[in-house]
């Protein structure tokens, strides 16, 4: 029985986390009410992005969606953040970095909802506000790695308003990038045995199907229904990490 919902929740979390991210916040929570560790859930939840990722990097890549001069240098930033965050995970208490998430959320709300045409139309920002998303995405790479949720669904605002992207491109040119930000945490945490087998398997197929069946949603519903979903994801982040 624990397998099936194992299957079920990285389907659901799959499903988000190749559309606007927050595949985290499903899995994280119902691995710890499956009586997992902190450790283990986060480590599991990492296994099950690296299948998300590879059914949303190929799907995107098909589609032509992904912005490789992008792409190529928000992997390379977080191939280093992740693996620092990774070494920090396996002796810190992630409460701090929760509520950082969640205040960050708050922040970039206003520009999010008060912005129609965010997400909506491309646009071209200054070198200096690419500068500070850069800054903002390294560090946003270092928690993902840590706490493995919420982290995704600020990188899509930053994807938005500090480097200009429409939502379905922006959030596809950040796909390869979190490929990287699955794997490199999921093998550290593979060495330090936070990774039961049989769980990481089911979950691992279970969001490679949901990460297909969300990557092909999200390019055959286009801009405005993605960013409709992502007005819900984050809503739901931030009642979730502040208040829960």
């Amino acid at each position: 029985m624990q397998e099936i919902i194992i299957f079920i929740v990285g389907l659901m979390a799959g499903f988000l986390g190749a559309t606007v991210g927050g595949g985290g916040m499903v899995a994280i929570p119902a691995l710890l009410f499956l009586g997992f560790s902190p450790q283990s859930a986060v480590a599991i939840n990492k296994v099950g992005d690296i299948g998300a990722f590879i059914s949303a990097v190929s799907e995107y890549w098909k589609s032509k969606k992904i912005d490789w001069n992008m792409a190529v240098p928000l992997a390379i930033i977080t191939i280093i953040s992740s693996t620092i965050g990774a070494q920090i995970m396996v002796r810190l208490e992630s409460g701090f970095l929760e509520l950082f998430i969640g205040v960050m959320i708050l922040i970039f709300l206003p520009f999010f909802f008060f912005s129609e045409s965010l997400g909506l139309k491309s646009t071209h920002p200054s070198k200096t506000k690419k500068t500070i998303g850069l800054i903002i995405y390294a560090l946003l790479g270092v928690e993902g790695a840590i706490v493995g949720a919420g982290g995704g669904t600020v990188i899509l605002l930053v994807m938005m308003y500090f480097f200009g992207y429409e939502i379905i491109r922006g959030y596809a040119t950040n796909t390869p990038a979190e490929l990287f930000n699955a794997f490199i945490p999921a093998v550290v945490y593979s060495f330090h045995g936070f990774i039961p087998l049989v769980p990481a398997v089911i979950i691992f197929l279970g969001m490679l199907s949901g990460g297909f069946i969300g990557a092909n949603t999200a390019l055959g519903k286009g801009n405005r229904w993605v960013k409709n979903l992502f007005t819900l994801v984050i809503i739901a982040s931030v009642i979730k990490i502040l208040f829960l």
